[in-house]
């Protein structure tokens, strides 16, 4: 587990460090167990949580082992999904889940397939972002923050006090008074069969439904894609720091010439810990240059002449310029 910024405009403060580590295992094996064993680690020594960002490859985890644990640790889950995971992924009370956010169950199919279609080819960037801004008027909302079981009432976007939507299933989101210009559509369907999220002003949302795609920013809009970026960004740099084979090099089986996963696991905790140390004593350095205003200037190039790498000339062209003995002979 690596740290990161949480506010993309923000970068972090101090050096990007390796948090937490799972024991030595099979990779990509009971991945999310393993993460959720480092993120307790970071839990009992006190660390803050905030967003928490992984590849697909935790999205694929068990609810029960990656991302209830992460949530149950305080942590907002930012993830991203296989195409066969997009688009309309669970409901409750009437709430549907879409691309890991839940909305009004009037949001029409252009919207709920926008990512999907988007990724089939079949309509382009512009009309895509277009369709995930316009997603915004149909999101369910959050009435307050969960409670300590992860328990979360949600709000209808035309329930009030304040409807950010019209809708004829909410008398007070409509009338002469009624600011909202976006109208949620109402099907024949949902005018006979109302959802419990229809009838009443808020619902109950418990922490497992949606438990596995849920996650706390609209997916590919704006805000999800610069938090993702960032925190992706974190790892990989640090996948690349930790790999130099200069360094730490723990890709390199060689550098880790002992038997057992215990032992191999006791090496590579303590070369990230040296990778760690690296990372401290260089933001250290830098910002004792700048408070110095020491400013590294790149090194001076000398040109050289073309003369300078001609050949020997005819009568030097058999003997060494400094003792005369002749050349050994060269194979090409």
């Amino acid at each position: 587990v690596v740290s990161g910024s949480d506010d993309p405009d923000q970068p972090s403060t101090v050096p990007t460090l390796v948090m937490a580590m799972a024991p030595l295992h099979k990779p990509a094996a009971q991945v999310g167990r393993n993460a959720t064993r480092a993120l307790a680690s970071i839990a009992e020594r006190g660390h803050p949580a905030g967003y928490l960002a992984g590849d697909r490859a935790y999205t694929q985890a068990k609810a029960e082992d990656f991302q209830l644990p992460a949530r149950s640790l305080g942590y907002d889950l930012v993830l991203d999904y296989k195409i066969t995971q997009l688009g309309h992924q669970g409901s409750h009370d009437g709430m549907v889940l879409v691309d890991g956010t839940w909305y009004c169950p009037g949001m029409p199919e252009t919207l709920v397939n926008a990512t999907l279609d988007f990724r089939k080819g079949l309509i382009d960037e512009a009309t895509h972002l277009a369709r995930i801004e316009e997603r915004r008027g149909h999101q369910i909302r959050p009435k307050a923050r969960a409670d300590a079981d992860g328990h979360t009432r949600m709000r209808c976007p035309a329930s009030k006090p304040v409807p950010v939507v019209r809708c004829e299933l909410k008398p007070g989101s409509e009338g002469p008074a009624a600011t909202a210009k976006v109208r949620i559509p109402v099907t024949d369907v949902l005018r006979i069969h109302r959802p419990k999220v229809c009838t009443q002003e808020s619902v109950t949302l418990p922490p497992e439904a949606g438990a596995k795609y849920a996650q706390a920013l609209p997916h590919e809009s704006p805000e999800w894609h610069a938090t993702y970026a960032n925190l992706r960004n974190s790892v990989e740099g640090m996948n690349g720091f930790v790999n130099d084979g200069a360094r730490e090099a723990i890709d390199d089986p060689e550098r880790r010439r002992i038997r057992g996963v215990a032992p191999q696991s006791v090496l590579v905790a303590f070369q990230l810990f040296a990778a760690n140390i690296r990372k401290i004593d260089e933001f250290l350095t830098k910002k004792a240059a700048e408070a110095k205003k020491v400013r590294k200037l790149p090194p001076r190039r000398r040109s050289k002449s073309i003369t300078t790498w001609a050949p020997a000339t005819a009568a030097t062209a058999g003997a060494d310029d400094a003792t005369g003995d002749p050349d050994p002979p060269l194979t090409a």
